[in-house]
Parts: structure tokens; sequence; C-alpha cells
């Protein structure tokens, strides 16, 4: 006999031991996200929301061109995270485009989990348009109908590999932390109170319940062991418990690991903080000097305008309009460092962007770069 036997015999269904704890995971998980921000993006809508503790702070709204060009989505994105000052390494959430997905509702019979699992592998093998090992798939699934005719109402969703390496890009490109592709959620609220209420969303980005369900199914392994029926209800209440707070302690331990790696980023963010302020005071200076100082402050915008999250400026020298422009700062890494020249690349008043210099210092990368001003363009 098996745990799932046990519990089926308790609870007159089918339950897994990582259903039975699920309102444990639930409450550690609510607690936790609600500390965090999140940015919410649909490529269904076009809505881009973001929350704060747990609140909505703000939304914008992507045109359709922008939906349908990659690069014009990246750009406006991009946009969008510097005006509303998003940090780096911000968690999102994407409900992808339907154009990406194929969606299938279906009627299947009552089961065990694992059965229905295996049973829907095979559905969906017969249902998509690709080729099985090209693509990743969500369900959800609720039981139906009267007591003596129960059956499973099955919902899912599947999305092709190479659109998924695609949403990936785009969350790198933007330096955002990708939680979740949301394959389920039909709205930006739904999901958003899926998240929040700690709910386990059905995505194909779970790698920290992979684990956590790895951990139960290993604890319920080791209960089928434990000796015969008669013992096993016994055995299942004190699991209930000791499982509960074992899986509680484990999750809280990966938060505070995630709570140290995020420690050295917010102290990067104090000094890109303090930096900005200063030039802030240096642009007000600026204002009021001779027409060449009027001049730098207007390049110095253009610049400003053009930097990318994690890199930040510490000197500027302008020499006149037909002399090139020299900049000096700092970046977090070389990523940051290469989106900043390749936006100050696409900017029409620069013939030639030339990185002059780049060496790691402590914890910063100090750079220092010569951009040639277009003829006409001074």
């Amino acid at each position: 006999m098996v745990l799932e036997d046990v519990l089926m015999m308790k609870y007159g269904k089918s339950i897994s031991v990582e259903e039975l704890f699920e309102p444990v995971l639930c409450a550690l998980r609510c607690r936790w996200r609600r500390k965090q921000a999140l940015l919410l993006l649909s490529l269904q809508t076009g809505e881009v929301a973001y929350w704060q503790n747990g609140e909505h702070s703000w939304q914008e709204q992507l045109n359709e061109e922008c939906l349908a060009d990659k690069q014009r989505l990246t750009d406006a994105l991009r946009e969008i995270l510097l005006k509303r000052e998003v940090e780096e390494d911000a968690m999102v959430l994407l409900l992808p485009a339907a154009a990406m997905m194929y969606s299938e509702q279906m009627v299947l019979p009552l089961m065990r989990r694992r059965e229905l699992q295996a049973a829907l592998q095979w559905e969906v093998q017969q249902s998509v348009p690709w080729m099985h090992e090209d693509y990743t798939y969500s369900f959800e699934a609720h039981v139906i109908g009267e007591a003596d005719e129960q059956q499973y109402q099955v919902m899912f969703e599947a999305l092709q590999n190479a659109s998924r390496a695609e949403l990936e890009q785009l969350c790198r490109s933007l330096m955002l932390k990708l939680q979740g592709i949301l394959l389920g959620s039909k709205t930006i609220d739904e999901a958003a109170d899926k998240w929040f209420a700690g709910k386990s969303l059905p995505s194909i980005y779970r790698q920290k319940q992979r684990r956590l369900q790895g951990v139960a199914a290993t604890f319920g392994r080791y209960l089928t062991k434990a000796g015969c029926a008669a013992l096993g209800l016994a055995i299942l209440a004190y699991a209930s418990t000791w499982g509960g707070c074992y899986l509680a302690q484990r999750d809280l331990q990966e938060v505070e690991q995630q709570l140290e790696q995020y420690a050295e980023w917010e102290q990067r963010m104090q000094e890109s903080e303090v930096v900005e302020r200063n030039c802030q005071r240096l642009e007000k200076l600026l204002a009021a000097a001779s027409k060449p100082s009027k001049e730098a402050v207007g390049e110095l915008e253009r610049i400003c305008r053009r930097m990318m999250p994690g890199c930040w400026l510490t000197l500027l020298e302008y020499n006149g309009s037909k002399k090139p422009l020299v900049l000096q700062g700092q970046a977090v890494d070389n990523l940051a460092l290469e989106s900043f020249v390749e936006q100050l690349q696409k900017c029409e008043n620069y013939s030639r962007v030339e990185l002059l210099q780049s060496q790691q210092q402590g914890n910063v990368l100090v750079y220092k770069l010569q951009l040639q001003m277009k003829e006409g363009k001074q």
C-alpha cells in the first residue's frame, strides 16, 4: 500500500503529500512575496504593472506596434523601467501572447494525481501541433460532477521552446529576474492575486517549488516503508506536523540565502543613488553657466537618458562641440557597460563610441569612453 492509498482512505479522494503540505508552503510564500516588488507584463494585452509591498503601484500600456516587434518591445519596456526607476533584478511574471501558445480543455476520468500526469502527457502529445521535445506545458485540473460520477476537467497550455527562449532573452536584456511564464492566467490582476496569496502558480518556471516537491516526495517514500496499514494513519498524523515544520524550515533557509545575495546589490544601488544626486546638483550648477556649459548640460541629459541600470557617470569632459566627449564612470559588470555602450551607439548624435579603458576595481568596473560628435549635430 503506497502513501497515496493511505491518503485516499482517510480523505476519500486522491491527495499527494505536496497537496497535504500546500497550506504551510502557501503561507510561507505569501509572507515572503509581500515583501518583494513585482513587475507583471502581459504580452496578450500590452499591460505593464508594478506592485510594491503587495500594493499596486503603477501601470503602463504598450501599443500594438510594440507588441508586434521584438526590438520596439524591448526599447519601450526599457524606457518604462528607466522612467519608473525600477531596480535591477526586479522580479517579473510574464503572460505570453496567445499566438505563442496552444491550449485545450478536456475531461478525464477521476484517478490518482500521478496517473493523471501520465495520462495527460500522452493526451498532450496527441494534441499539440509541435514535436513533443519542442515545447513545455502546464495544466490545471478540477473535479467536476456528482459524488459517484466525478471526473477531472483539465485545461492545459503549451509553449514552444523557441518562444520560451525569446521571453528569457527579453528579461535578460532588461536585467529583470524572471519568476514565471504564466500559461494559464488571463489577466495581470488574476496573476497578481494568486502570487501575493502565496498560490502555487501553474508556471513552467518553478525551480524552487520543484525542489520542495522533491523533498516532500522523498519524505513520502520514507513513510511508505514505515509499516503496515494499521500504523499508516497514526504515522501520517505525526508526519503532517513534523513534515510541515521541516519543509517550512527549508523554505525559510532558502529565503535567507536569497536575501544575503541581494544585500550586495542593495549596496550598489545605494552608491548609484548617491552619484545620481551628485549629477543632479551638477546639472543645476551648469544650467546657470555659460553657453558651452549649457551645451554640456544638453549632452549630459542626452547621455543620462541612455544610461542603463547598474551603470553611472563620475566625470564628463566637454571641450566644445567640435571635440570628442570623454566620459568616465563605473558599472556593476561588463554586461551593464556593454548595454550602455550599445545605447550610445544607437544615438544619432554620435558618429563613433570608443571604449578607452575598462578595469575591475573592487566590486565595480571602472570605464572611460570617448564619443565623437556627428557634423551638424553639435
